[in-house]
């Protein structure tokens, strides 16, 4: 059984890293995050397998399920105003495995626009023998207010993510899994349609985000999808080479060194509009060891570093990177210690202001502590907790100033239940857009993959 778990843990991280396309790619910080919930979940996982080993021998057929699992609670919110899911117009239906849905009628899709969330669900009980599924064959559009609607016609089996949806568009793009491989695809919010749409990229190729000229995706080399029609391949390095599109969606960080070195040792920045790239610049500042974790601004990224031979879960120097210029510039900003709160997955939010998933390097504990704001001194604020002693991560996401944030019943890692709600940080209301599926027994994987319509 040791084996079998172990390859099983091995399947869980290696799925985690390609799990989510659009999302900040994963540096050494990241990936020593990744490492230590991994380890914890392999503490978590090992005692329920006693734990059901033991119920085994005394009941027979008795099932293991904690309290998380038997009682799922919402995640917490708070703020001024919280509002709950409201009942949709039209006949409300509820599906073992997914939240309660309308049917979606063409009136309601001609009404769709920014602050609308596209989301894939997958209805079916979880089998630990796939870890996470690749994609769904349900999808949902939820308004900003909380009302929910099935698209129609999506053919049972099918796995599909969804990648891009523009406001007021009534199709998206999604990524279409088929006998273990993917490719690009539109959906016709419509009618449930799926039609291929690969525009010259190979298959598997990953969504990176969207520039201010069209969608960015990587296929070996980093190509530009343009909404003219035309693509073009606007930088030559691998999947490692960061990818992190700046807020502008202008430019973005690349690194070529890891093809030879194994290693980001230097980075450079891409403009994707002029094809001007600048740079290397060094990953070693002032004696450290640096890896990025995210753009603060237009001009101003956020590293982590450590002594050269030390290990992040030490405790590592939060750094700013000013790359408007030839030369590196930089300055210290914060002392992050071994037992210290941090955000991982970071998302921008506005001028040196982020927001992401709330960890330590304790691995005692499992989960993460909700979602928080880092402002601008590097301090922390907590915009979004956790049921306390439940097992949960976080994926945040910015629209339009708005918050948007995925909460997972389970250790990052796992596939597992989840709620989403947006929250209104100079409104101060928090919205709960998607509730936990109906007939949640805490193996039904349920959400997937979700954009918000900008």
């Amino acid at each position: 059984m040791e084996r079998d778990l172990n390859d099983y843990l091995r399947a869980v991280a290696e799925a985690d890293e390609r799990s989510l396309d659009g999302v900040s790619p994963v540096g050494p910080l990241e990936r020593a995050a990744r490492g230590v919930r991994r380890r914890r979940l392999l503490r978590h996982t090992r005692v329920a397998v006693l734990s059901v080993a033991g119920l085994a021998a005394v009941g027979g057929g008795a099932l293991l399920a904690g309290p998380a699992l038997q009682h799922p609670v919402d995640p917490a919110t708070r703020g001024a105003v919280v509002t709950t899911h409201p009942t949709p117009s039209g006949e409300q239906i509820e599906t073992p495995g997914i939240p309660p849905y309308a049917e979606l009628t063409p009136d309601v899709l001609a009404q769709t626009g920014a602050g609308w969330v596209l989301s894939v669900h997958l209805a079916e009980t979880y089998d630990p023998s796939g870890v996470r599924d690749d994609g769904g064959d349900t999808v949902l559009l939820t308004s900003p207010d909380g009302f929910t609607y099935r698209v129609p016609g999506v053919l049972a089996g099918s796995r599909l993510r969804v990648v891009d949806w523009r406001a007021g568009a009534t199709t998206a793009v999604v990524r279409e899994f088929v006998d273990g491989h993917s490719h690009r695809a539109v959906l016709d919010l419509a009618d449930g349609t799926v039609t291929p749409d690969e525009r010259g990229l190979p298959d598997d190729a990953t969504f990176v985000g969207r520039s201010t000229q069209g969608e960015l995706w990587h296929g070996g080399v980093f190509v530009l999808l343009a909404d003219d029609g035309t693509s073009r391949s606007v930088y030559d390095g691998p999947s490692e080479g960061l990818g992190q599109l700046d807020p502008t969606g202008r430019r973005m960080i690349g690194s070529r060194d890891v093809m030879t070195t194994g290693d980001h040792t230097t980075f450079e920045v891409v403009d994707l509009e002029t094809g001007d790239v600048t740079g290397p610049f060094s990953l070693t500042v002032d004696g450290l060891r640096c890896g990025i974790e995210t753009w603060l601004d237009p001009v101003n990224l956020l590293a982590r570093c450590v002594e050269p031979g030390a290990s992040y879960q030490d405790g590592f120097e939060e750094l700013e990177l000013d790359v408007s210029g030839a030369q590196l510039a930089y300055r210290s900003v914060r002392t992050v210690g071994a037992d210290d709160d941090f955000i991982v997955g970071a998302q921008w939010l506005s001028d040196r202001t982020l927001v992401g998933d709330t960890v330590t390097l304790d691995e005692q504990q499992c989960a993460s502590t909700g979602t928080s704001l880092r402002h601008r001194d590097g301090s922390l604020e907590n915009i979004h907790v956790l049921e306390p002693g439940a097992f949960g991560a976080t994926v945040p996401k910015v629209a339009a100033g708005i918050v948007y944030v995925q909460s997972e019943q389970g250790c990052n890692g796992e596939q597992a239940p989840s709620t989403l709600t947006a929250h209104d940080l100079a409104g101060h209301i928090n919205t709960l857009l998607l509730g936990f599926p109906v007939d949640n027994r805490g193996d039904r994987p349920g959400m997937l993959s979700w954009v918000v319509a900008q």
